[in-house]
């Protein structure tokens, strides 16, 4: 496993996901910490935590649309790279496990979100400190994003089953961006618990751990689990034809 981990990561060594996955999140810092600075008396005029604004203006669009967006271009490229040329159907013909080129290619998946969410959560302290926000490092608040990105397995599964299943590039892809789009919306209706793109939003914006933001991590882990287990059976079993 060790070894196809190596392989998976080198793959993307002159990938621009990395890239992407770099940039974006700061760029969702940045413009949310200039939109503060903007209204900066409105959002402090009742002695609101200048550190929780920041966060706020930056996270609101970053989870709700940012977050499943790079989620699914980051599963994709990195589940679909065989694909190419009909490399998949020749690497699968290589003494290598399935199970493995499976494995693999997911756990990478999730560790490039998992960047993307830490380089995001360092922007956020880097650009408190820039305007010297007051107070002490709100660690609870720099930990948040890691929070939406526990509630965003469920779209990194579908995606990637999507991806590493479907041959053709732009239906996993616009199926992920497609349902990304709504999100924001669905959130706000009692409907959100059957739509996985919103657990992200209310496991970073929707309240105490304890209420309604514990759904999130329970079902997203849950749903996780069973389609990661069900993908591997289906990718045991698939013929490969592209």
């Amino acid at each position: 496993m060790k070894k196809m981990l190596e392989v998976e990561l080198l793959k993307l060594k002159n990938s621009w996901v990395l890239l992407v996955a770099t940039l974006a999140p700061g760029f969702m810092v940045f413009q949310g910490v200039a939109n503060f600075l903007r209204y900066y008396e409105l959002f402090t005029s009742r002695g609101q935590n200048v550190w929780h604004q920041i966060y706020l203006q930056s996270s609101i669009f970053y989870v709700s649309a940012m977050l499943p967006v790079l989620i699914t271009l980051i599963m994709v490229s990195i589940a679909r790279i065989e694909y190419k040329s009909g490399g998949l159907r020749y690497f699968l013909t290589l003494p290598v496990k399935r199970s493995g080129v499976y494995a693999a290619k997911l756990i990478v998946g999730c560790m490039v979100c998992l960047f993307n969410v830490l380089v995001f959560s360092l922007s956020l302290l880097v650009a408190g400190k820039i305007i010297n926000a007051p107070g002490s490092i709100p660690y609870d608040i720099l930990a948040r994003p890691f929070m939406a990105y526990i509630a965003s397995l469920p779209v990194m599964i579908i995606t990637f089953l999507l991806s590493i299943n479907i041959s053709q590039m732009a239906i996993p892809l616009g199926i992920g961006i497609g349902l990304a789009l709504p999100s924001l919306l669905v959130a706000n209706t009692r409907y959100w618990v059957f739509y996985p793109w919103t657990y992200p939003i209310m496991a970073a914006l929707g309240g105490d751990f304890f209420e309604k933001a514990y759904f999130p991590f329970a079902a997203g882990f849950l749903i996780f689990v069973l389609l990661a287990f069900a993908g591997l059976r289906w990718f045991m079993e698939k013929d490969i034809l592209d």
